[in-house]
């Protein structure tokens, strides 16, 4: 029969991909490491990993097991905190969706202070600039930007955030200021796919909707921020994406109150239950902080 020192061993062999730097996580000897393994092994009457020279990976029966026993091991840290022994860390894998400008300038910079507090804690991230379903493609939590459709997701609000037209000095110098969006749709834009087309307020503050040329399209949203500073034309952007840019006058603002409803706040978004429920809390707090 096997314990619970076995899976927890067991677990991190295959997070690190490796029986000494398994035993290492888990403070014992790679010997014991590689009996625990073993009489789990033989207890299952599995073959959980295949073997080579350089590395361990999980067999298809041993993923499952993975998977199975970390899911496990979280419940069974929960339920000793929930019983107040306190001496539980939580450990395991959060899986997080965003847009690449909200990790690269929000959360990676702090990500390194998280996971040295945190360091069972495991996160994978889907930086995307389109809109991900947690259930669908298996995401915990997500920050999303703009105005929230209804849904049965719990929602924090980590920011207020509005949308701008912006351009660079450079562009700017070249083909003038626009003072209206009416001035604007005459210039080069760059744009993500499904920004082409835009809703502006006119003079009766009334929605207006109309298409801009875009000389180039981008996918990624980072990318879009670079082109803009290169000078290439007009881009709407999130205004906490390119704050850096507006404070060093790398891009200006223009035709300012023109876009249609801009507030975009921030939101961090989770199911309100399940096995990753005590993982996405501590993410969603963690995440609170790189927006103060």
């Amino acid at each position: 029969m096997y314990s619970i020192d076995d899976l927890k061993t067991f677990v991190a062999i295959a997070d690190a991909e490796g029986v000494t730097a398994g035993a290492r996580r888990v403070g014992i000897s790679p010997a014991t490491a590689s009996h625990r393994l073993a009489k789990l092994e033989a207890a299952l009457k599995l073959t959980l990993f295949h073997r080579n020279s350089r590395a361990l990976k999980l067999s298809d029966e041993g993923q499952i097991f993975f998977e199975r026993t970390e899911a496990i091991l979280a419940d069974l840290a929960q339920a000793e905190r929930d019983a107040g022994s306190g001496a539980a860390e939580l450990r395991g894998l959060v899986r997080a969706t965003m847009s690449p400008w909200i990790l690269s300038r929000f959360i990676l910079p702090r990500l390194p202070d998280f996971l040295q507090s945190h360091p069972q804690m495991r996160i994978e991230f889907l930086a995307v600039d389109r809109f991900v379903s947690l259930s669908g493609e298996g995401q915990d939590c997500a920050i999303r930007v703009g105005k929230l459709s209804d849904s049965a997701l719990v929602a924090r609000k980590l920011s207020d955030n509005d949308r701008i037209i912006c351009a660079s000095p450079d562009f700017l110098a070249r083909y003038g200021t626009p003072a209206t969006w009416q001035d604007a749709l005459d210039l080069p834009w760059i744009c993500l796919p499904w920004q082409t087309r835009l809703s502006f307020t006119d003079a009766k503050g009334k929605r207006q909707d109309a298409t801009v040329q875009a000389t180039v399209l981008v996918s990624n949203s980072d990318t879009l921020t670079e082109a803009v500073t290169q000078g290439l034309g007009l881009s709407i952007k999130s205004r906490l994406a390119v704050q850096a840019e507006l404070d060093a006058g790398a891009i200006v603002e223009v035709a300012t109150g023109s876009l249609w409803q801009a507030e975009a706040p921030i939101w961090f978004v989770y199911p309100p239950e399940g096995r990753s429920a005590s993982k996405t809390e501590l993410f969603g707090r963690f995440v609170s902080g790189c927006f103060n």
